[in-house]
């Protein structure tokens, strides 16, 4: 059975879809539609690039110019398998480094990410920025991680090392860890740094029309709520395409605005 034929098939809903046979049908059905169906996995690992290598870069600065801090890498590895594993132990974590950091007046902020061991159990990386000469207490030691054993080393390029856990192939990995869990974190950003990641999530059209400081938010049923209180509808629609959902554009709203960055609103001054 040829592909045209399968489609057909499928439609009616007199035939199963050999598995050999689905990628050929949906690519099929994706050309006579003019739709397309996301790689989940893909969009998930784009979305995790962005965050992170945003917040890991952003925590370098501040909003008076470069800050000279350092950045303790905290490895968290478990003892046993995937079965002692719970989400709350990454968050239960940070509520201890959080709490560390107030009673010291220190800020918090930090960047975490979740990889796979070799062994295919998870374990998680967090990077800590704090003023240079800043003695953390070894998580073994005050009962902050009681799963297994950590890791506290200063990192001389913490970005990097972020950035080359999510370079090409990461991707192959993440549909193999715990089911529910959070692959990262972020916190501490300052304001405008907060603004601007928020700015980065944004569609493209409502990127064209807004800076870091406009106030956008979604629409109940869909679309978006611009400052102004106009309604923007999705420029795509969700649509089914015989075995599996996919999106369609339905509307281009233009882009009066090629914006180049979450900064690129801003004026020049030659």
């Amino acid at each position: 059975m040829n592909a045209a034929h399968a489609a057909s098939a499928a439609g009616a809903g007199l035939v199963s879809v050999p598995t050999s046979q689905k990628r050929d049908l949906v690519a099929l059905l994706e050309r006579v539609s003019d739709a397309f169906v996301p790689d989940k996995v893909l969009t998930r690992l784009a979305r995790l690039r962005r965050a992170v290598g945003f917040a890991a870069r952003g925590h370098l600065v501040s909003e008076k110019g470069k800050r000279t801090d350092q950045c303790l890498m905290i490895t968290l590895t478990y003892a046993g398998d995937n079965d002692d594993w719970s989400p709350k132990h990454i968050s239960a974590f940070m509520d201890h480094i959080r709490k560390w950091c107030g009673r010291n007046a220190v800020a918090c902020r930090y960047v975490w990410v979740a990889e796979l061991q070799k062994r295919g159990v998870i374990h998680y990386h967090v990077a800590l920025w704090v003023p240079r000469g800043t003695k953390l207490p070894r998580p073994d030691d005050q009962g902050w991680w009681p799963h297994g054993f950590t890791r506290i080393e200063v990192a001389r390029a913490a970005v990097p090392y972020l950035l080359k856990y999510l370079s090409k192939g990461a991707g192959d990995t993440l549909g193999s860890f715990p089911k529910g869990s959070r692959i990262y974190g972020v916190g501490g950003l300052e304001h405008s740094l907060r603004r601007a990641r928020r700015w980065l999530g944004l569609p493209a059209f409502v990127q064209a029309r807004s800076s870091i400081d406009d106030d956008w938010r979604r629409a109940d049923g869909g679309g978006w709520i611009d400052a102004t209180g106009q309604h923007w509808p999705s420029e795509f629609a969700r649509v089914f395409l015989g075995i599996a959902w996919g999106v369609q554009r339905v509307i281009d709203h233009g882009r009066p605005f090629v914006a180049h960055g979450p900064f690129s609103w801003m004026p020049s001054h030659a």
